[in-house]
């Protein structure tokens, strides 16, 4: 029996689970709660409900071959990750390891490149806590796949989109975007190719450690896609504003992400993993977007 193990099964969880279900795999997901343990048996997943913020862990058996797939996010404060302390310690005791350990990581490890383009080859050089986080993760598995019996495989990833994922409620406040003409590059990924992505960084890859940019390698910016997202939608554009108005009116968070400005090389994904993504330009994917909510029923409105 083939088998997989996803840690931490949200959305992008979900999607890689079904999809390995498809190719014959058992899917166990450890989650937090009973409610998504509950949601994800409905699936035909294994469950465990496990707290990794808690020191040990009791993770389901690892067979032979199993293929791991972490996709919890980091601890929320600090500069490391504690959460992947905590599960590799567990993992360490296990009397099996995974045969490939795929780990979603984030393209914030990058420096701000001034819009240049940044293949995997760059400098780590984060510029936020959440990166740094996320950095620290990856440090600490290629450690680990040092003195373990097991392979490693990471997924710098850009901004996620997909159907549930998009600025419904931001557009519909009216909140106002960087003028088009000054916001700097951002990059995306539909989260249905994410997926599709890191079934093959686990299956397609030979080497002991692999770093893959998980990106459409189409940059846009964060503008372009609110604007982008309202035309598909038929929502009134978002009002835009100069770089001196958005100091005053938006967020720390989204200040500290409209300073920095990178261009993702994904080509990596093509050129290694043989992947031929579904949505290749935002225009693709939004259409999937419009079609699925329409299928469901779904209105903008509930978003």
């Amino acid at each position: 029996m083939l088998n997989a193990l996803i840690i931490g099964c949200g959305d992008i969880g979900i999607r890689v689970g079904e999809k390995l279900q498809q190719r014959g795999y058992s899917v166990t997901a450890v989650v937090r709660s009973d409610n998504s343990a509950a949601k994800l048996k409905r699936r035909g997943f294994s469950t465990r409900c496990e707290d990794l913020d808690q020191p040990m862990l009791t993770l389901p058996t690892i067979s032979d071959g199993c293929l791991l797939f972490y996709f919890a996010p980091p601890t929320a404060e600090g500069e490391r990750d504690l959460r992947m302390s905590h599960f590799l310690s567990s993992l360490a005791s296990a009397p099996r390891q995974p045969a490939r350990i795929v780990y979603i990581s984030t393209t914030a490890v990058y420096a701000d490149s001034d819009g240049s383009w940044i293949d995997e080859t760059a400098p780590t050089q984060p510029a936020t806590a959440r990166g740094k986080r996320r950095l620290d993760a990856e440090q600490q598995l290629i450690e680990y796949q040092h003195h373990r019996a097991t392979t490693l495989s990471i997924l710098r990833v850009a901004g996620i989109y997909s159907a549930s994922r998009l600025p419904f409620r931001q557009i519909k406040a009216r909140q106002p975007i960087l003028k088009r003409v000054i916001a700097p590059y951002s990059n995306r990924i539909h989260a249905d190719d994410l997926a599709d992505i890191a079934i093959a960084a686990a299956l397609n890859t030979t080497t002991s450690v692999a770093i893959f940019n998980a990106s459409d390698g189409r940059p846009g910016s964060i503008s372009q896609y609110f604007w982008e997202v309202a035309a598909a939608f038929a929502l009134p554009e978002p009002p835009e504003i100069t770089w001196e108005a958005a100091q005053q009116l938006l967020s720390p968070g989204m200040l500290s992400y409209l300073r920095e400005s990178k261009r993702i090389d994904s080509r990596r994904l093509t050129t290694e993993l043989g992947v031929s993504l579904r949505y290749p330009t935002l225009e693709l994917g939004l259409q999937q977007c419009v079609a699925e909510l329409e299928q469901n029923g779904n209105q903008t409105s509930s978003h």
